[in-house]
């Protein structure tokens, strides 16, 4: 499984969050003050689910390249050496 590059991932974050900001400007000014609460409870809980689910799936990678731990670069298939 890849990972995007901060480099990529840092400008579309920066651009998502202005066009949710743009997006509860307008429902602010059509419907009001509960339709924005809604809205901020709906886009709130889809980035838990959203970074509750990619934490899931780097977990998930590092487990199945072997990796025990993040702490160190080997893995459970690497050669041991018996001195």
């Amino acid at each position: 499984m890849r990972t995007v590059p901060r480099s990529v991932a840092v400008p579309f974050l920066l651009a998502l969050t202005g066009v949710l900001l743009m997006v509860g400007l307008v429902i602010a000014r059509a419907a009001g003050a509960v339709a924005v609460g809604v809205y901020l409870v709906l886009v709130v809980a889809a980035v838990v689910a959203g970074g509750v689910a990619a934490r899931r799936r780097l977990r998930i990678a590092a487990l199945s390249a072997g990796r025990t731990c993040t702490c160190c670069t080997s893995t459970v298939h690497d050669p041991v050496k018996v001195i």
